[in-house]
């Protein structure tokens, strides 16, 4: 769904700290994670501004809420999204994401390959924590797929869609430089000697990224609890913007935490 306008590679020390790790055959996932994210510090201390970015956390928080109304496709439209009268799972889904194509064409000039990368996040992560929910013993219908994106709006439930959205954000982020360079280092006398290392530090990757960002479900559901359920606020982009950069930051230290502990 849509597409993804990549940079040039960075060219700083720093990336070249990183293809080093690569080169010398002995890589530690926590600390090329952690080189990764030095590399890419401007990009994610911008990334609290682009607007794609925000719009995708945003939508995250008000999708569930606008399921709970009597008529969701008209809370839908409220925020953007248009859909039929009784969406289903998907309808949300593709608009969900058209409504973030517009914001980027709309800020074109302020969209960060973190924010390209953070739609297809969003959107993963909407339609697989949904979908694992849906009921088994019956075919599930539009009504059931609505009931159960309602679900996601309780503190607990989001909390486990942040951490969902902030992993496959986080492990996107990570596979941007690391796939452009780590193709160079698969052969008989390389690093990796097939395929299946290559899959194997895949799923490395994967685990290094739901283990850091584990400390999102708590913090995204204390915070909806306290913003939702207790101060009765209708969330704000600003808010959003807000709670997504103090996110970022949480996780860039938990990185840092975790590759100086040599922790995997």
């Amino acid at each position: 769904m849509g597409h993804v306008r990549l940079g040039k590679l960075p060219a700083s020390r720093k990336w070249k700290d990183i293809v080093a790790y690569l080169a010398a055959g002995d890589v530690d996932v926590a600390t090329l994670a952690d080189a990764i994210y030095k590399a890419t510090e401007k990009a994610l201390k911008r990334a609290a501004n682009d607007a794609a970015f925000v719009e995708v956390c945003w939508l995250l928080i008000k999708i569930p809420q606008a399921a709970k109304s009597a008529d969701f496709a008209a809370a839908l439209k409220e925020l953007g999204i248009e859909a039929p009268s009784v969406p289903s799972l998907l309808d949300v889904v593709i608009g969900f994401d058209t409504t973030i194509e517009k914001v980027i064409r709309r800020a074109d000039a302020h969209i960060t390959d973190l924010g390209e990368m953070s739609r297809q996040a969003g959107i993963a992560a909407l339609y697989e924590v949904a979908q694992e929910r849906l009921p088994t013993l019956w075919q599930a219908g539009n009504d059931d797929e609505r009931t159960t994106l309602a679900t996601l709006g309780s503190p607990d439930k989001f909390g486990e869609l942040a951490q969902r959205f902030f992993t496959k954000l986080t492990e996107r982020n990570i596979r941007y430089y690391l796939d452009r360079e780590w193709s160079k280092h698969i052969g008989p006398d390389k690093l990796a000697h097939s395929l299946g290392d290559m899959s194997l530090l895949d799923r490395s990757v994967r685990r290094h990224c739901e283990e850091t960002t584990l400390i999102m479900r708590g913090f995204s559901r204390e915070w909806l609890a306290k913003n939702v359920y207790v101060k009765d606020r209708q969330i704000s982009r600003l808010q959003t913007r807000n709670f997504a950069s103090h996110a970022l930051t949480k996780i860039s230290a938990e990185l840092a935490i975790r590759a100086s502990s040599g922790a995997i």
